[in-house]
């Protein structure tokens, strides 16, 4: 990421990413997918997730989904 980047990764220790025990991939059911910690520019702190098996992609806020538009309404700096 740059200087200038809206998205700052929160990555635990090593690089490991933390597994959400109770869900899987709301698209096929897997459990092997990565989750990454994000804070947006707003302050807002959302999840991106994406599965190994047939990946798709989301976000979260809160343990609640997000659409893609939301996430970026709220990734934008205010002018």
């Amino acid at each position: 990421m740059t200087a200038n980047s809206r998205l700052t990764a929160q990555l635990p220790v090593a690089g490991k990413l933390p597994a959400m025990s109770d869900q899987g991939c709301p698209e096929c059911g897997a459990a092997n997918f990565i989750q990454i910690d994000l804070t947006l520019a707003d302050g807002t702190e959302v999840t991106f997730c994406s599965c190994h098996r047939c990946e798709n992609r989301w976000w979260n806020k809160g343990g609640k989904a997000l659409k893609l538009d939301a996430v970026l309404k709220l990734a934008r700096k205010a002018k």
